[in-house]
């Protein structure tokens, strides 16, 4: 159950961020809606923006998760913050830390449906 809490609490974290972010790059405030994504990761995980980033998917996964095994809605919603956040980045010129978060964020996306699949009962 603590488990279960652990993730819900995470997921939460970064589902508000997104709607602030949504908000945020709606008036334009792509800075804004930048560092409310690097805030989410640093309080949600415990890393910066850039290690976030930076780190091979499996490590990034370890850390995260502080070893636990993620769900399917958890990865989904981390691949949609890495997703949200290439579009930002890509907005303001970071070409390359977007193209990053992109890989990221569909790489998340991947493993959540494999995930589900998995999970999925066969007829």
């Amino acid at each position: 159950m603590i488990r279960s809490d652990w993730f819900k609490r995470h997921i939460e974290i970064i589902v508000q961020a997104l709607a602030a972010v949504l908000g945020l790059k709606r008036q334009g405030e792509i800075q804004t809606a930048i560092a409310t994504l690097e805030e989410a990761v640093r309080k949600a995980f415990g890393m910066s923006g850039q290690l976030a980033l930076g780190l091979p998917l499996q490590e990034f996964i370890s850390l995260s998760c502080r070893g636990e095994e993620p769900s399917a809605e958890f990865l989904s919603t981390l691949a949609k913050l890495f997703l949200e956040w290439a579009d930002l980045l890509e907005k303001q010129g970071r070409a390359d830390e977007a193209a990053l978060a992109l890989s990221r964020g569909q790489e998340l996306l991947q493993l959540a449906e494999s995930k589900a699949d998995k999970k999925s009962p066969r007829p």
